[in-house]
């Protein structure tokens, strides 16, 4: 399945920079876990992992998903 890239219509903009943050480190990641399936990390490819990894922690802490509850409490009710 190609995924495309597409703005998000979220309201806060500090919660709007924190996804496009989020979006980044997740692609990191995800191409060093590849990597790491196919071969044998470098020490700077550990380490580069650990980092990514310590990011993505502190991107979704307690502010984050307060700002992501107030983002989803905006949201339009889709009753059919």
């Amino acid at each position: 399945m190609q995924i495309s890239h597409r703005p998000l219509t979220v309201t806060n903009s500090t919660l709007s920079t924190l996804i496009d943050e989020l979006d980044t480190e997740c692609l990191k990641v995800q191409a060093l876990v590849n990597q790491l399936q196919l071969t044998s990390l470098t020490a700077n490819q550990q380490a580069e992992l650990l980092a990514a990894a310590v990011h993505l922690h502190n991107h979704c802490d307690e502010d984050f998903q307060t700002l992501i509850s107030e983002e989803m409490e905006n949201l339009p009710d889709d009753e059919d």
